[in-house]
């Protein structure tokens, strides 16, 4: 590994935040939808395995 290298620690800073906001987006994204469908289908899911 070189240490010569030039690199911005903001710029890294940056890269990993935009990382964790899309992973969250997506997390909570599908969190929604899952909530959204158990709302809507959750009786009909219950009757398959009652």
């Amino acid at each position: 590994m070189s240490t010569t290298g030039s690199h911005d620690p903001v710029d890294i800073d940056r890269e990993n935040a935009r990382r964790a906001a899309v992973g969250l987006g997506i997390w909570l994204t599908l969190t929604m939808t899952a909530v959204l469908l158990l709302l809507l289908f959750g009786s009909s899911i219950t009757g398959l395995f009652v």
